[in-house]
């Protein structure tokens, strides 16, 4: 595990902390349904990274092979599947519970799949990271929960949000050779945006209105989205899928900061000790050295 792949993990878990409340936002101020939401940082996300990548002359849709265009439709189908989870998840629970329960369990699938699959069990220190990183979550719940039966209802599709973000990471461990992280990213997105049409025009169809609307979708599709799965995805390369989860716990500790500044949400010191505890968990999981780059 490379320091700077680690690092652009931990970077992406930062800019997707800053996704539930721009979606927030956007849902609020023009009056968004989840599934449209959804849609609108798919789009802008994918449009953005495969402009980018056409001024450069590296899109090249000829040169996609099956195993590509296999890796492709399915990122994008499960990122699609993310994004509607989670953004009917927080209109349900809230920012902050819905991220602390999706973000939070990940980790968790990832194991269950390792261990069922693979017969991985985690060594010590990762274990100990997982518990901790649990115990502040645990902590940070404590500080923000209220349940009700819409309550409930959102943690129960943040648990499956959390499972198909487990997904993501652990079909793109092993990289598909020719298929780099921004053509996957651009693509993908692209691709799960386009899915996500007829289910928005089904179930919730918006288009933001005005201009502080349209200004929270390309925020939250350029930098909450398309900068932070580039980052991620880069540092899936020597990152193991247990260890990036675990970093991006640091997304609902984010988005707990940002629903204190924007939102006025009390933290407390339940939540302070439990920012404390996820802050400790990474620091646990940082790679001891850098070592030559591998493929998982």
């Amino acid at each position: 595990m490379r320091t700077r792949d680690f690092l652009l993990v931990l970077l992406a878990a930062a800019l997707w902390g800053t996704g539930g409340v721009l979606g927030t936002l956007l849902a609020d101020d023009g009056q968004i349904p989840a599934a449209s939401v959804a849609m609108w940082r798919m789009l802008v996300a994918g449009a953005t990274l495969t402009l980018w990548l056409a001024a450069r002359g590296a899109v090249r849709p000829r040169s996609l092979t099956v195993p590509m265009l296999r890796r492709l439709v399915t990122t994008g189908a499960m990122i699609a599947a993310f994004e509607v989870l989670y953004f009917t998840s927080i209109a349900l629970a809230g920012v902050g519970l819905a991220t602390l329960v999706a973000i939070g369990c990940a980790p968790a699938w990832v194991v269950l799949w390792d261990w069922a699959r693979r017969g991985d069990r985690p060594d010590a220190r990762r274990a100990l990271a997982l518990v901790i990183a649990l115990a502040g979550l645990v902590a940070l719940l404590g500080s923000s929960v209220d349940a009700d039966d819409r309550a409930l209802a959102g943690v129960a599709l943040a648990i499956a949000t959390g499972a198909v973000f487990a997904g993501v990471t652990v079909v793109n461990r092993a990289p598909v050779p020719g298929l780099g992280a921004a053509r996957l990213t651009a693509l993908a997105f692209s691709a799960g945006g386009l899915m996500l049409v007829p289910v928005a025009a089904l179930v919730g169809w918006g288009v933001p209105q005005g201009a502080a609307p349209w200004g929270y979708a390309l925020v939250l599709g350029v930098v909450s989205t398309a900068l932070a799965y580039l980052a991620y995805l880069s540092g899936l390369r020597t990152v193991p899928p247990f260890v990036a989860t675990v970093v991006a716990l640091l997304e609902p500790l984010v988005a707990a900061v940002l629903g204190a500044l924007i939102f006025v949400e009390r933290i407390g010191p339940w939540g302070l000790l439990g920012g404390a505890a996820l802050a400790s968990a990474v620091v646990l999981l940082r790679p001891q050295r850098d070592e030559p780059a591998t493929l998982h």
